[in-house]
Parts: structure tokens; sequence; C-alpha cells
């Protein structure tokens, strides 16, 4: 018997007579040659930058030989003003085979910095291959809560980046002393924003760093878009640094990160969004 090839753009195949290389509409059916059940809505749970994958579907095999998974992609995410690469599909992965009988999660996480609330998101199965099968391009869908702005970082020092106005020209940060001692240094780095054309820090100068909050001292290089804070004794509570003249570049709704590392080998940071 020749490879039977089955093409369809939603859930599974049911059974029919097919000769070598047949093409079939499809149909809901769990039971189908290539069992597909979606999640349905899964926006109860918000998808964040740090969350586990989230569960959006799962695939059945229910022919007498193992299917291995070409390739399983995010085809579509809204109604077209998301960009689809904001999520990307962590399981199953190619190569990955599906036994006689068994069953394998569809699940989904971030893959920018972007929150854009419940979207519609449909997965497309590009491909899944045994011996004498192939079954290519069913579609389903699931709501999910997109939340990838969000979650990406430790807190390990209580790191804040403001969200900035589209029209503003201003920022704040802030973090915690406790724990920097006596001739800490605290380095924050906006060098996504800045590369990415979100943000231009590159005409902030010492003179533009005003420290709200805080006994040291504050000063910015704009060759390496970094802010450097020197502690004076030692410090205990929040320190708040605002950053003025710098130019938003980029569109409302536009997420960036900007990260934190200090003398005491604490990692953090935030993602903030031009509003």
């Amino acid at each position: 018997m020749g490879t039977l090839l089955l093409i369809g753009p939603s859930f599974g195949f049911g059974s029919f007579a097919a000769d070598r290389t047949t093409n079939a509409q499809t149909a809901v059916d769990a039971n189908a040659y290539l069992g597909i059940e979606s999640a349905g809505d899964v926006s109860g749970t918000g998808l964040r930058a740090d969350s586990s994958p989230l569960r959006v579907g799962t695939l059945t095999n229910n022919v007498d030989e193992s299917l291995e998974v070409q390739d399983v992609t995010v085809q579509s995410i809204g109604d077209g003003s998301v960009d689809d690469g904001l999520l990307t599909v962590a399981a199953p992965i190619t190569g990955d085979t599906i036994a006689v009988g068994e069953s394998e999660p569809v699940t989904v996480e971030c893959a920018a910095k972007q929150s854009v609330g419940p979207q519609n998101v449909v997965i497309r199965v590009d491909g899944v291959e045994g011996t004498t099968i192939r079954i290519a391009k069913p579609t389903f869908n699931a709501t999910v809560d997109i939340q990838c702005g969000q979650g990406k970082f430790t807190g390990a020092a209580a790191f804040n980046a403001s969200d900035v106005p589209a029209s503003g020209t201003t920022q704040t940060v802030s973090f915690t002393a406790d724990g920097l001692g006596s001739n800490g240094v605290a380095t924050i780095n906006f060098s996504d924003p800045q590369n990415a054309g979100g943000i231009d820090y590159s005409d902030v100068r010492d003179g533009d760093i005003t420290l709200r909050n805080g006994k040291g001292s504050a000063s910015f290089d704009p060759q390496s878009s970094q802010l450097t804070y020197n502690t004076q004794g030692n410090e205990k509570g929040t320190i708040t640094i605002e950053i003025s003249n710098i130019d938003v570049i980029g569109p409302s709704g536009e997420s960036y990160q900007v990260t934190y590392s200090d003398s005491s080998n604490r990692n953090d940071g935030d993602v903030f969004e031009i509003t």
C-alpha cells in the first residue's frame, strides 16, 4: 500500500476508503485518525513570560502505527492586529513520536514581550507521519489570555521600571537598597528599548538624572544606555530615580525590558509598556 495523504483545515480525520495520496475534508472527531481536542477557552490562566507552557489542545494517535510529528505551529493570533510571533508552540516538537493509542498535549509559551489580553489562537499541525500515512495541516482554536509583557524576572531587588506615555519625556525606576551595603553599585541597563527603537536614551546626561529617594549618587552613560547608582553608607529602603530627556519612538502597546544587576550579585529586571 502507498502512503495515504490527508490534508484539511480543521480537527481530525474520519475513516474512509482511500487510495495513495488521497485528499480529504476534515471532521470534528476526537476518534479520527489524528484525534485533535481543543482545550477551548483557557483564558482563566494568564500566559506570562515566566509561566510554564500552557496546554491548548491534545493530539491522539488512533491508527495502528506510530506517528512522528513534523511540526506544530501558531498559525494566527486574533484578528490580524496582533503579531503572530508573540507565541510559539512548546510541545510537541519536531521529531516527537505519538505511539499507537497514546495522546500528546499541545502547549504554547511566550516568544515576545507584549500583553494583548484574551485572543483567539489558531494552532496548525503542519504534519504528522507514519509508515503508510501522512496527515497535514489540520487546525484548531483556543482562547488564550496573553500577558507576555509580565513576569519575566525574579524580583530579587524589587526592581520596577515605570510605563511611559507615548508623549512622555521621563521614566522612573526603583529598587531596594537593602543588602547593597556601603559603597554598593547598582547598574540598570536600558539597551533593549534603545536598540529595539522603543525609546531613545542617547540625549540623556547626568543632569537629566534626579534622585527622588536615596542618599547616594546616580549617573547615566548614553553610549551603553546604562544608569549607575552608588550607595552612600549602608542605605535601606527603596531607591527611586527619575530619568528625563528621553525620546519615545515606539508605538503605544509595545513592551520592552530593563535589566538590573548590582555588586551584591542580585540580578533582576522589569518589563514596561509604552502607553
